[in-house]
């Protein structure tokens, strides 16, 4: 059956957490005609429009050119939910590694050898396979370039450790889970009558005259932008070891991973550090912020001060920033091979976090801000130089000297009694991402079931019990864009077989081709819109400081890539 089909305006559940899917191309909604006047700040007047028709998706596009060929996303953040109903299928489970919990590696297998019923874990090699062949000069020197060798020759013969009792996936992976579920989050399992379980491909139940949602409210018909790739876990932790770091990205080329995403940054302690911008230097020079002047000043005497107040700084008789710098090239050098997709930051900030920083014309590093639905960009969202493009997500308020954003539907917002005509206003949008989430109490909605009164369905999977969250960020919006990272590649595969790929410069030129600034960011109604967030005057930089290539269309991706 197609994957497209039309959704019934009975269905008693929104369709409005398929929004961010609409505004990106990956599916063709119509929700109905504009109102003949721009909303309140409520967003009722969007928020009450009937529910979408959904007539053609780039899944029914690449489905259509004989697609049979998955994609393999590689997420480096802090694990994933592999028994999530939604990304239970979706997860390799025999490719993830924790890196975090072990130096060499770990991963849970359910069964291990029994010869010793004492022993709780036993020895694997994760990275047997490991080598450089094929990255080309990294640009390093030779000591480094040596050292990088005996990096990897080091972890080639290293023993990672298969478990059976500990599984730290259950407790802290609700960001990668939530990551997760917007890349490769697939319709979780529909019991039928017959008691049969149907996994089915599509969000659609065949058994009426027409293809419609299943009418089971306790399973979400909810997918990421491409259900029909495979995603491997890459589990880091929030140290500052940068060795943990190159061993990601190692294991990530040596798993031949299709798109990498990272959608946080890394605590490199030189090159994450925000660099302060002209214009703010300036406005510390005014009267009105002698205040703030006098407490950055402090803090940099603080920062350069001796070293027992910085624990960064470099002890005698060793270099850390080698590790780091060794680690900059080797993203650089893969990105050039295998796209890596990164967020921009959520400081508000005209420059990225790092290694966001490092997206250039000449490599793979996408850089990724988000937007709303009110063609803003979030309120939080880093971008400037160096932005690739744009995803949608949710909102931040905001209430500086440049700009008010606040959420009036929230009892709070009368303490914003900012004067009339001081600064510009924006609206704030209510729309966030809805994704999957860690069950239970470590989960981002701390296990709560949405659903309660629906509690005699509770065997089925996918009733709530915190099996979904809000979400966003500008690590949503990197994950959505990983998303059609694999969509790209998936399509490119259809002509030039399974084992081919394009590199990380050429897919991210296609995306880059596919994106435009004029997009409606459905189901609002205007186009991406530069704001006034760190200056007065600061809109009048264009559409491209804020939006980079702007917003992608992942069917016009897809067409792009099917000709490639």
């Amino acid at each position: 059956m197609s994957v497209a089909a039309e959704v019934s305006p009975a269905y008693p559940q929104s369709y409005y957490y398929l929004w961010h899917l609409a505004a990106l191309g990956v599916i063709k909604a119509d929700f109905g005609q504009p109102p003949a006047e721009m909303p309140g700040e409520d967003d009722s007047a969007i928020r009450e429009k009937p529910d979408p028709k959904i007539s053609s998706t780039a899944w029914d596009l690449i489905a259509a050119a004989g697609s049979v060929h998955p994609a393999k996303v590689a997420l480096i953040d802090v694990g994933v939910s592999r028994d999530h109903p939604n990304l239970a299928s979706r997860v390799e489970r025999g490719e993830s590694i924790d890196l975090a919990s072990h130096r060499y590696g770990a991963r849970i297998a359910e069964q291990l050898n029994d010869d010793d019923p004492h022993t709780p874990e036993e020895r694997y090699s994760f990275f047997a396979n490991l080598s450089l062949s094929g990255l080309g000069n990294l640009g390093l020197s030779n000591d480094d370039d040596e050292y990088l060798a005996e990096i990897v020759a080091e972890y080639k013969s290293s023993q990672g450790v298969l478990r059976r009792l500990i599984d730290p996936e259950t407790l802290f992976a609700s960001h990668g889970t939530a990551c997760a579920g917007l890349i490769v989050g697939e319709p979780a399992a529909i019991v039928e009558a017959t008691g049969e379980t149907q996994v089915p491909e599509v969000i659609f139940d065949a058994s009426g005259p027409d293809a419609a949602p299943s009418r089971n409210r306790n399973v979400l018909p909810y997918f990421g932008v491409d259900p029909f790739s495979r995603l491997v876990s890459i589990r880091t932790s929030f140290e500052s070891d940068p060795l943990q770091f190159i061993a990601a990205f190692l294991y990530a080329y040596q798993q031949r991973a299709d798109v990498i995403v990272l959608p946080r940054g890394l605590p490199d302690p030189k090159r994450s550090r925000v660099q302060p911008k002209n214009e703010l230097k300036a406005d510390l020079e005014q009267y009105r912020n002698r205040d703030a002047a006098d407490l950055f000043a402090r803090i940099a005497v603080a920062l350069n001060g001796p070293a027992e107040l910085d624990p960064h700084a470099t002890q005698e008789g060793s270099n850390p920033q080698r590790l780091w710098k060794i680690l900059k090239h080797l993203i650089v050098a893969i990105s050039r091979k295998i796209p890596i997709v990164c967020a921009a930051g959520n400081s508000g900030e005209s420059q990225m976090i790092y290694p966001a920083s490092l997206a250039a014309d000449n490599n793979g590093i996408i850089a990724v801000g988000a937007v709303t639905v009110e063609g803003f960009r979030s309120g939080y969202s880093n971008y400037g130089e160096g932005l690739t493009l744009v995803a949608p997500s949710d909102d931040g308020e905001v209430f500086n000297r440049h700009q008010l954003r606040i959420d009036r539907l929230s009892p709070f917002f009368v303490r914003h009694a900012y004067p009339p005509g001081q600064l510009k206003q924006y609206r704030y949008s209510h729309f966030s991402l809805l994704t999957t989430d860690l069950p239970g109490w470590f989960g981002y909605d701390s296990g709560a079931n949405p659903w309660s009164s629906l509690l005699p369905f509770s065997d089925n999977p996918g009733i709530g019990g915190g099996y979904y969250t809000t979400f966003g960020g500008t690590s949503g919006a990197a994950a959505l864009i990983g998303g059609v990272c694999a969509l790209v590649q998936r399509a490119y595969k259809i002509n030039h077989g399974a084992n081919s790929r394009l590199n990380g410069v050429k897919l991210k030129t296609l995306l880059t081709e596919a994106s435009t600034h004029d997009s409606i960011v459905a189901p609002g109604f205007r186009p991406l819109t530069p704001d006034c967030m760190n200056s007065d005057a600061e809109d009048a930089h264009g559409v491209t400081y804020f939006f980079g290539a702007g917003l992608p269309h992942a069917n016009e991706a897809v067409r792009l890539a099917l000709l490639q």
